[in-house]
């Protein structure tokens, strides 16, 4: 069972190291530093344990979030006033605003926050 599990804590740690590159693309040293700190769990989590499943499925959920909802905003730096803009990829999980799930009861929302 070790190979197995070996296999998969790579695979997670591929699979998180792929999306750092996607969520941090055009941001070095966001790029840089968080693939520091997903070495430096991999490497505190070496040895197989009781809890190694655990901790690759936590790797590979923390890719999922990184590649599908993390979206960078940047602004021209030196102004203070300048409009933020978005890098919407195309892997980005985009959700529909018309309705909210909330305790497994769908609202239906009807009028935008902006109208009065």
């Amino acid at each position: 069972m070790a190979p197995q599990t070996a296999i998969s804590a790579r695979s997670a740690y591929r699979q998180l190291l792929r999306a750092t590159r996607v969520a941090f693309q055009d941001d070095v040293r966001v790029l840089v530093a968080s693939r520091q700190e997903a070495r430096r769990n991999f490497d505190a989590h070496r040895r197989l344990a009781v809890d190694t499943p655990m901790q690759i499925k936590h790797a590979v959920e923390v890719a999922d979030l990184l590649r599908h909802n993390l979206v960078q905003g940047s602004r021209e730096q030196g102004v203070e006033d300048a409009r933020w803009e978005l890098r919407i990829h195309e892997e980005i999980e985009r959700g529909d605003n018309d309705s909210i799930k909330v305790g497994g009861k769908s609202v239906k929302v009807d009028k935008p926050c902006s109208a009065q």
